[in-house]
C-alpha cells in the first residue's frame, strides 16, 4: 500500500468461478432443476507459499404442482469448501481444512383464493468440519434440523398480516429454540404502513466450540463447548409513499441482542477464548427516495443512521459508522437489437469516534480514536449486443481516493481501478 497503516499489503490472487444450471420437465406438473458450481482461488502469500481455496456445490430441486392451489418442493444440496497450502518449491498441496454440508429441504404451500398463502417446511443438515485449527488437526460433526410454518393473510383490502414460527435444533451443542415473527401492513391510497417483529437465533458453530489454534506463536485461541446461543429481538416500523414516478420510504429499527459470541482474553489459559457477551442494542433510521422516468433515467438516494450500544467492560467496542449514504444515477435504453446501461454510484461513510482498548489482555483502560470518513464512487457502462453478447466497463474509486492511513475499517485501495468484461449467453446465441 502507498501509505502507512495497520496493514501494508494486500496479497495478489486469481480465481475461477464456474456454474451451470440445467432444467427438465419430465411431466406436466413436475419441474426439475439441477445446479453445479466450482470455485477456486489462489492467494500468493509469498514466493514459496500460496493459499488455495476451493468450493464444490451441487443441488437438485423438484417442484411438483399437486393442484392449482397446492405445491410441493424438494431440494437436496451438497457443498464442500476446503483450504490448502501449496509449496511452490516441492509442488505439494496439503489440504488442512474441509467443511462438508449435506442438506435436505422440503416446502409445502397452499394458496387460499384471494385470502392468503400457507407455507410449511423443514431442513435437515449434516455438517462436517476438519480443521487445522482443531487439536491434532481433528474433526467434528453435527446434525441440525428446523421446521417452520408461515401464513400470509389478506385480512381485508387494506390489511395484510404475516405470521410465522420456526423451531431449530443443533445436536452438538444440544441447542433448541422456537422463534416467531409477525408483520402487519396497512394500505391507504398511495401509502403503505408496516410494523414487524422477528426473533433471531444462532447456535455456536463447530469452530467456536472446538477451536484449539496457535495464532502465529503469539497466543492460543480456544473454543468453548459451553457457549450459549445468540438470540435477538428485532422491531421495525416503516411508512412508504408512492406517486407516479416517485417513491419515498422511512423506517425505524431496534435490535436487542443477548449472548453475542466473540473472543476474550482468558488469564488462566493465557490466550483468547470464545465467550458470550452481555446484551447489546442497535437502533437507527433508514430513509430512501427513488425516481424513475419513461425515458430511461432513474435516481435513488438512501441514508441510514445507526447507533450500536455496547456496555463498557465488554471485549468489543463499537466499530459501526453512524452515518452512511448511497446515491445512484442511471440511464437505460433498449433498441431493436442492442441496449445500453450507464450508472454512477456514490457511497459515503461518516467518520467514527470510538473507544478502543489499549491492551489486548485487559478491558479496563481505553483511548479515544477517530476514524476519518470517506466516499467511493463507481462508474459502470454495460452494452447488450446482438445475440446474447454483453460488454462491461467500470471505473471503481472514480475520484482516486487513497486513505492517508490504512485502518482495518478503511478501504484497501491504491486508487482508481479500471476493469472490463465480456459475457456470452449461449442460450441466446444458439437460438434461431
Amino acid at each position: 500500500m502507498p501509505n502507512d497503516g495497520a496493514f501494508s499489503k494486500v496479497y495478489a490472487n486469481h480465481s475461477w468461478n464456474l456454474n451451470e444450471t440445467l432444467t427438465w420437465q419430465p411431466a406436466e406438473k413436475l419441474h426439475l432443476t439441477g445446479k453445479l458450481g466450482y470455485f477456486f482461488r489462489e492467494r500468493i502469500v509469498s514466493k514459496d507459499s500460496h493459499d488455495r481455496y476451493r468450493d464444490l456445490n451441487a443441488s437438485l430441486k423438484g417442484d411438483y404442482a399437486i393442484s392449482k392451489a397446492d405445491k410441493l418442493q424438494m431440494v437436496y444440496s451438497f457443498d464442500e469448501y476446503d483450504k490448502s497450502d501449496y509449496a511452490t518449491y516441492t509442488a505439494k498441496d496439503v489440504r488442512d481444512y474441509c467443511n462438508t454440508q449435506n442438506i435436505l429441504r422440503a416446502i409445502y404451500s397452499h394458496q387460499f383464493t384471494d385470502v392468503g398463502t400457507f407455507i410449511l417446511g423443514g431442513d435437515l443438515m449434516r455438517d462436517y468440519l476438519k480443521s487445522y485449527q482443531f487439536a491434532d488437526n481433528g474433526s467434528e460433526r453435527q446434525y441440525t434440523t428446523d421446521v417452520f410454518a408461515q401464513y400470509d393473510w389478506n385480512l381485508t383490502d387494506r390489511w395484510n398480516v404475516i405470521g410465522g414460527l420456526r423451531f431449530d435444533y443443533f445436536s452438538k451443542s444440544d441447542n433448541q429454540n422456537l422463534s416467531a415473527k409477525l408483520g402487519l401492513m396497512y394500505k391507504l391510497n398511495n401509502w403503505r404502513f408496516r410494523a414487524s417483529y422477528a426473533g433471531g437465533f444462532r447456535a455456536p458453530s463447530l469452530k467456536e466450540m472446538y477451536m484449539n489454534y496457535n495464532m502465529a506463536n503469539v497466543f492460543m485461541i480456544y473454543g468453548n463447548e459451553n457457549l450459549m446461543a445468540e438470540r435477538s429481538n428485532n422491531f421495525q416500523l416503516s411508512g412508504e409513499y408512492a406517486y407516479k414516478n416517485y417513491s419515498f420510504t422511512a423506517s425505524g429499527f431496534y435490535n436487542h441482542f443477548d449472548h453475542r459470541i466473540t473472543t476474550s482474553w482468558n488469564r488462566v489459559l493465557n490466550g483468547m477464548k470464545y465467550i458470550n457477551m452481555n446484551e447489546l442494542q442497535i437502533y437507527g433510521v433508514d430513509l430512501n427516495a427513488m425516481a424513475r422516468y419513461v425515458c430511461g433515467i432513474s435516481a435513488s438516494l438512501s441514508y441510514v443512521y445507526t447507533h450500536e450500544h455496547i456496555q463498557s467492560g465488554e471485549p468489543l467496542t463499537t466499530s459501526t459508522r453512524p452515518h452512511t449514504a448511497v446515491l445512484l444515477l442511471s440511464y437505460d435504453h433498449e433498441w431493436k437489437k442492442w441496449g445500453m446501461s450507464v450508472s454512477l454510484t456514490g457511497r459515503y461513510l461518516s467518520s467514527l469516534k470510538t473507544e478502543e482498548y489499549t491492551s489486548a489482555t485487559s478491558y479496563e483502560e481505553t483511548e479515544r480514536v477517530k476514524y476519518p470518513g470517506y466516499q467511493i464512487w463507481k462508474l459502470t457502462a454495460i452494452g447488450n449486443l446482438h445475440r446474447g453478447v454483453k460488454l462491461t466497463f467500470s471505473l471503481d474509486n472514480l475520484f482516486n481516493y487513497i486513505p492517508g492511513y490504512y485502518y482495518n475499517n478503511s478501504p484497501a485501495t491504491c486508487g482508481t481501478v479500471f476493469s472490463t468484461g465480456i459475457s456470452f449467453d449461449i442460450d441466446k446465441i444458439l437460438k434461431i
